[in-house]
Order: C-alpha cells, then sequence, then structure tokens
C-alpha cells in the first residue's frame, strides 16, 4: 500500500509538470497574439489605471492573482467601465482548465478514431477508414484491413475529408480528396503522407439553411459545455463559417464566427481575427438573418452527450446540422477557447463561485 502511494504521488507530480509546461507554453502564445491585438484595437478601452486597480486588481486580489492591464483593455473594448470577471489567458489555462479537465486522458479521449466507442446514440460523420497508431481499420466495424485495402475502400469514393485524429486542431493537416479533380493527390499518396493517427470521412451534407451561408465550407456550431454544482451550463454559442471558397470555418484559415443567441437566431455583428466589427458574412448574407435549424436540439445533444465524458468538465463541442436536420458531432475539444471577445465573460453570473472553487475551496484536488 505504500509503494502503490508513493507511486500515486509520483505519477500525480509528473502529470502536474506536464500540464504546468504545456500551459506555460500555451499562455505565452496567447499573450504574444493578446498584444498585438490590442495594437489594431488602438489600445482597447484604454481606462485609466486608477480604475484598473480599483476595480480589477481589487477584485483579484483575494485569489492572489495580479493580471496584467492589457487584457482588461481587449475584453473591455466599446464598453463603459472595466468588468473584472473576465479571466486572463494566464488563469484561464493554467489554473481553470487543469482544475476542471483531467488533462492526462485529454489525448486518448480526443482520439478521433475513438469517438464510436467512447459516446452512444450521437451522429458521427461517416468514417470510411480509421488509422490508429499505424493499424489500418474499417470504419463501420473497427476490423483491422490492410494498407491496401485501406486504399481501395477510399477510391471507391467520390469525395472524402482526411484529417489527423490526434494532436490536431484549427483546421492543421485538413487534406480533401476529390476522385474526380484534375491532378488529385491520390490516396495512396494521401495515406503515406499522414503515416498514422488519422481518419478518412465522407463529407457532411449540411442543412441547406447552412449551407447558403456559406456553400464551400461546413459551417459549424461551437458550444461550450460546463458541468458545475451537479449541473451542465451552457457558456457560449458561435456559429463558425467559412470564407467565401474556403473549404474548412477555423478562424485561423480566415473563417468568421459570430455569436448564436438562445432563439438560435444571430446576433447583429460579429468580430474578426483581425479585431474588425462587421454586420454581414463577407458573401452578403446578414448575420442577424442568419437562424440555426435545430439549435434546441444541438444544445440538448451536447448537455446530454457531456454527460458521458467524466473526466472533463469543460468541453467545446463542435457540431454540424446535417440536411435531415440532425446535429452531427464533428469533434470535441477538453481545452477549449474561452470566447470572452465575442462572448463576455467566460463563466458569466458563475465566475464568483467558479473562482471560490478553484483558488479557495480546491475541492477537486
Amino acid at each position: 500500500m505504500l509503494k502503490f502511494k508513493i507511486m500515486e504521488k509520483l505519477t500525480s507530480r509528473l502529470d502536474s509538470i506536464y500540464v504546468n509546461v504545456s500551459m506555460q507554453r500555451m499562455t505565452e502564445k496567447k499573450a504574444e497574439y493578446a498584444k498585438k491585438r490590442i495594437k489594431m484595437i488602438d489600445g482597447g478601452y484604454n481606462g485609466s489605471r486608477s480604475e484598473f486597480n480599483s476595480v480589477v486588481r481589487a477584485y483579484w486580489k483575494k485569489y492572489g492573482i495580479k493580471p496584467d492591464k492589457f487584457w482588461y483593455d481587449i475584453y473591455c473594448n466599446g464598453k463603459e467601465a472595466y468588468d473584472p470577471r473576465y479571466i486572463t489567458d494566464a488563469v484561464y489555462y493554467r489554473n481553470i482548465v487543469p482544475y476542471f479537465n483531467k488533462m492526462m486522458m485529454r489525448r486518448a479521449y480526443t482520439d478521433k478514431s475513438m469517438y464510436s466507442r467512447l459516446i452512444s446514440d450521437i451522429k458521427l460523420p461517416k468514417t470510411v477508414v480509421k488509422n490508429i497508431g499505424g493499424y489500418y481499420f474499417d470504419g463501420d466495424g473497427d476490423n483491422p484491413i490492410s494498407f491496401e485495402d485501406a486504399v481501395k475502400l477510399c477510391e471507391n469514393e467520390e469525395h472524402l475529408i482526411i484529417k489527423p485524429s490526434v494532436y490536431s486542431g484549427c483546421g492543421k493537416g485538413i487534406t480533401f480528396y476529390d476522385k474526380n479533380r484534375e491532378g488529385q493527390q491520390s490516396i495512396d499518396s494521401m495515406f503515406k503522407e499522414f503515416k498514422r493517427g488519422f481518419v478518412a470521412q465522407r463529407l457532411v451534407e449540411q442543412h441547406p439553411d447552412l449551407a447558403a451561408v456559406n456553400s464551400s465550407s461546413l459551417n459549424t456550431i461551437r458550444v461550450v459545455t460546463f458541468k458545475f454544482k451537479g449541473e451542465t451550463h451552457v457558456l457560449s454559442t458561435l456559429l463558425r463559417m467559412g470564407g467565401v471558397g474556403s473549404r474548412v470555418d477555423n478562424i485561423s484559415a480566415g473563417g468568421i464566427s459570430c455569436v448564436i443567441k438562445p432563439d438560435g437566431w444571430l446576433a447583429d455583428r460579429s468580430v474578426t481575427r483581425k479585431s474588425e466589427w462587421s454586420d454581414e458574412h463577407p458573401g452578403g448574407v446578414k448575420f442577424r438573418d442568419i437562424h440555426v435549424p435545430n439549435f434546441d436540439k444541438v444544445i440538448e445533444t451536447a448537455k446530454r452527450t457531456h454527460a458521458q465524458l467524466p473526466y472533463f468538465d469543460l468541453i467545446g463541442w463542435d457540431f454540424a446540422v446535417d440536411k435531415d436536420g440532425d446535429p452531427v458531432m464533428i469533434e470535441f475539444n477538453v481545452m477549449p477557447e474561452s470566447n470572452q471577445i465575442s462572448c463576455g465573460p467566460t463563466f458569466g453570473d458563475l465566475t464568483d463561485e467558479v473562482l471560490d472553487e478553484v483558488f479557495l475551496k480546491k475541492s477537486n484536488l
């Protein structure tokens, strides 16, 4: 028993070091981008140091945190006063996400190849071939198959999306296969390029209401859910849309995201990666005229599915709505963005309770 307890403590310590190093890298990148953003918006809110200290620093004092002013000048840009409930990326990624999510479980649980085994009663994109750890499986029965058979299965398809199943994000590594496109790279060469850890899936035929916004991309709904004190809360909802002609909806690839209101209609305006506000998609569709079909069903599915993932209390979901109006889960992320510039303070009215839990009560430890 003593040996077990020693090993448990050692493992916990190693886990903590890994998480700290990962989160440090993440926050450094976020801070670097934030400093560029503050220049794009001419200093943002730029309230006085006295106001910042009396409103923001005073709020965070009991938690032992001294946040940097530039974060709040970004978050409160266009507002009439500082709101101390905003959470800096350093606090969010170093303290809050690791507190509510078991980060050492992250890679296995977010492997797209394992979704069908992890989660029941949910619609997923049709997978044709999976590569798990260098081994090929058919997408239906998870039967082991050869490289040659995997290639043949995919060559029978007209269109495919091939993407990393682990270490993915921001649309990186995604490849599209169009059988009849001139100069199309062969399936054989695509697989050899990916090497291991990927899925080949049929394209989701999205609902016509969403295709009307931008037909070249699969436009998805980002929902962030949070399990806290026995209830699953929805923290933020966004519609992510590709730019004109783009096949992906990621902001980093020129996509646009706009807040979805509780009734399923989009907000009047959206902010771009370059901190520019707009009331319409580059294709000309006004955001306020867009309604997400079966939005309530998407929310219900996200909340119900979250219950099946016990190691993570904070999850970002990406859903499509297919031609039949059904939510299709594309992926989930256990290190979701805070979405504060578009949606306001991450935890809203729960902020005080959440911060008290993380910094004062520490009941998860």
